[in-house]
């Protein structure tokens, strides 16, 4: 039998509409329409035999509506609608700040008018003053930059569509207020038409669209937080909030909102951030939902749950569940997590042949290894973010992928409707693992100080309208608006950038629309606004990832923390800190550690131990400052006992110089490379990465974006960064 691969696209964008004020606060469904959402179901169409799920979220399509029909203003259309000569100068200060947030490698230096002007400003806006910069910028500059913010936002599919986008694209600047307006004229046809497209595809049959409840809440958090010690014992929580009622609205809201846009109800829904307890179960039967989704972990900690101690076949993963709690019961999928990751956060650093060719590889494999006549293999994933860091936005990683896919005599692609339908699940999962995709548990949205005091006023807030509501102090139509507001502020986005998992440059502004909603409530209902929602919660600070140097170091290189001072002055890096919008959770790497002393440059690198590295992965320290270097590890296996070190000059054939043998692999990796060896002096600044790869395919990058760096010590280091 052939294997069954459901695709799951996940397309979600918080609320950003102030409806008290009638206005999107943040561009970003505007702009993800003219990219991701169009691009996504404009190459879906292009391959009508491969089928795969879209899941849009009620809180996207209500904004995509409603900037469609003009319901609201757009804050940051009417920032780039003036004439640059109307602006005033905190305009175009906010101009300078804003109108670079695109991803800069992708998305404004191949463009070399837009390169230009990210130069002029400068790289670093929290460093500028801004009113003072845009005094240097001329009228034709500041129309170019409102004009390619927008501009750069638009993918392939709508370069094809509109040969108008292409044309500007390639004009390149000196743009005119004409200019401007075609680029708003296509970002309104898109977000009038783009919906449509999703339909007309669902309905012959080629793509199922799912749901999420409406603005997109941690359920079982809303349901109770409580239900976080079941994951997270010992965790200090907020105050009890407790709504089951709420979690039920919002997928009523979610189903009837479909309906209406779609023409029929979904048949499933990807729990917000895969997060799921049982009790969920009864109140999707009830509405009408047939299947759910989740992440692989919560399968496994389900499974543990029934048979303690039990070892599990990996091809457990691979087939279709029955999900029961007391008499309900649906149909539930768990996600292959390394498959998943390697779209969203891998394959945009490798050659897009060599990418779909690692995938293919993989899903093969499942195939070989899956059990069962009807095995299934869910891929889940973000369907917008990924692609701005591909260079091409994805376009040709995923047209290999879906036309190698589309004619794979082993592999059939499918949607989650029609596989349940096919194949009703024989396996019954009696017990549910409350959590969510990310580790299983709930720790981004709840258990930091942060995260704690958005829960606990929420449920302030909600409160208070109870009160007025019992005392029946407000109408009923206030009631319900007040509600919708309540509704969004449960969304996950917000308690997603609290605390010190994630960051963003726009961390102030999200805990601003939070608490707007919030407000909301109060001037609704006629009530003072209190103080506590007029402060941040957020703290302005970033937590750092990268800690450089600060004393000269000798380690023991025997792959075992022999000592904590061995290591106590060095660098560090902590992989996962300050991400962004999505959550890589295969990563095998936890921390790099790196220093010198005056002869030798030293790495540790730290493993995470819950994750297995994968068979014949290799590590590569690339070093590209000041010389061009790379140590190679071919195999990382616990029994190496040396690396080899290669000249990697760009302009010339790379070049093995020696090996090195002060490497050992334990506990922790830990090596040492001459700096003689290395060809670096005394005060130069150093700049590396490291990889680890199979065969050609990159699978992790650390850091992420950028590269890790020091000073090469000499006889002054420890004097000048002497610390206590």
């Amino acid at each position: 039998m052939p294997l069954h691969v459901a695709f799951l696209w996940h397309m979600h964008q918080p609320s950003y509409v102030d409806p008290i004020r009638g206005a999107a606060l943040m561009p970003w469904v505007r702009l993800h329409a003219t990219k991701g959402y169009l691009d996504m179901i404009w190459l879906a169409d292009q391959y009508p035999d491969f089928h795969c799920t879209f899941n849009l979220t009620p809180v996207l399509l209500q904004q995509i509506q409603q900037l469609a029909n003009n319901e609201v203003r757009d804050l940051w259309h009417e920032l780039a609608g003036p004439s640059p000569e109307a602006l005033t100068l905190t305009q175009k200060a906010n101009l300078l700040e804003h109108f670079f947030k695109a991803n800069w490698d992708n998305m404004i230096k191949p463009f070399p008018r837009y390169g230009a002007l990210l130069q002029k400003r400068g790289l670093n806006a929290a460093k500028i003053n801004l009113e003072q910069a845009a005094g240097s910028f001329t009228d034709q500059e500041f129309r170019d930059l409102q004009v390619w913010f927008n501009l750069t936002w638009f993918g392939y599919a709508a370069e094809r569509l509109y040969p108008d986008i292409a044309d500007l694209k390639r004009k390149g600047g000196g743009f005119s207020e004409e200019d401007k307006q075609t680029v708003f004229d296509h970002q309104q046809v898109v977000l009038k038409t783009v919906l449509g497209y999703y339909k007309a595809l669902a309905h012959r049959g080629q793509i199922e669209i799912s749901t999420t409840p409406f603005f997109h809440p941690i359920m079982p958090l809303v349901y109770n937080t409580e239900f976080a010690r079941r994951c997270m014992p010992g965790r200090e929580l907020p105050p009890p909030f407790a709504h089951p009622e709420d979690v039920r609205a919002q997928l009523t809201m979610a189903r009837d909102l479909h309906a209406q846009i779609f023409g029929a109800p979904p048949h499933g829904v990807w729990p917000s951030e895969g997060s799921v307890c049982p009790e969920l179960i009864p109140i999707l039967e009830e509405l009408g939902y047939q299947w759910f989704a989740t992440d692989e972990e919560n399968l496994w900690r389900s499974l543990a749950v029934v048979h303690p101690g039990r070892t599990f076949d990996r091809a457990m993963l691979f087939q279709g569940y029955r999900a029961q709690f007391g008499d309900a019961s649906a149909c539930l999928a768990f996600r292959e997590r390394a498959l998943s990751d390697f779209i969203g956060f891998t394959a945009s650093r490798n050659d897009p042949q060599r990418a779909a060719d690692y995938m293919i590889g993989q899903i093969e494999q499942v195939a070989r290894t899956a059990q069962g006549d009807d095995p299934l293999c869910a891929v889940i994933l973000d369907g917008e973010n990924a692609w701005e860091h591909f260079p091409d936005g994805g376009q040709a990683f995923l047209r290999e992928l879906y036309q190698r896919l589309s004619g794979h005599e082993g592999i059939v692609t499918t949607t989650f409707h029609d596989y349940f339908s096919a194949h009703p699940p024989g396996a019954i999962l009696s017990t549910l693992h409350t959590g969510s995709w990310i580790r299983g548990d709930f720790d981004v949205w709840i258990g930091e100080p942060e995260e704690n005091r958005g829960w606990e006023l929420i449920g302030q807030t909600r409160d208070f309208l109870q009160r007025k509501v019992d005392r029946q102090e407000i109408a009923p139509e206030q009631h319900r608006k007040a509600m919708q507001e309540i509704y969004a502020a449960e969304g996950s986005d917000w308690f997603w950038w609290y605390g010190s998992d994630f960051v963003t440059d726009n961390d102030l502004i999200f805990d601003e629309l939070f608490r707007t909603h919030l407000q909301n409530v109060y001037h609704i209902c006629g009530a003072p606004v209190p103080d506590v929602l007029k402060t941040n919660i957020c703290r302005s600070e970033v937590a750092r990832e990268v800690r450089k140097p600060i004393d000269l170091i000798t380690p023991t290189i025997d792959g075992l923390i022999t000592s904590y001072y061995e290591w106590a002055g060095a660098g560090v890096y902590e992989t996962g800190r300050n991400m962004g919008a999505m959550y890589r959770s295969e990563r095998c790497v936890e921390a790099i550690h790196f220093g010198a002393d005056l002869t030798t440059f030293y790495l540790r690198v730290d493993f995470r131990k819950d994750v297995e590295l994968p068979p014949k992965v290799t590590l590569r320290l690339n070093f590209i400052d000041p010389t061009h270097r790379a140590l190679i590890i071919m195999e990382l296996t616990r029994d190496l006992s040396r690396a080899e070190l290669w000249a990697t000059d760009p302009d010339s054939a790379p070049k093995k110089l020696t090996e090195v043998n002060l490497v050992k692999f334990d506990k922790i990796l830990e090596l040492g490379i001459p700096l003689a060896d290395l060809g670096w002096k005394k005060r130069e600044q150093a700049a590396f990465f490291v990889q680890l790869l199979e065969g050609d395919v990159e699978l992790e990058r650390h850091p992420d974006i950028g590269t890790l760096g020091l000073a090469v010590p000499d006889e002054l280091f420890a004097a000048e960064n002497w610390w206590v």
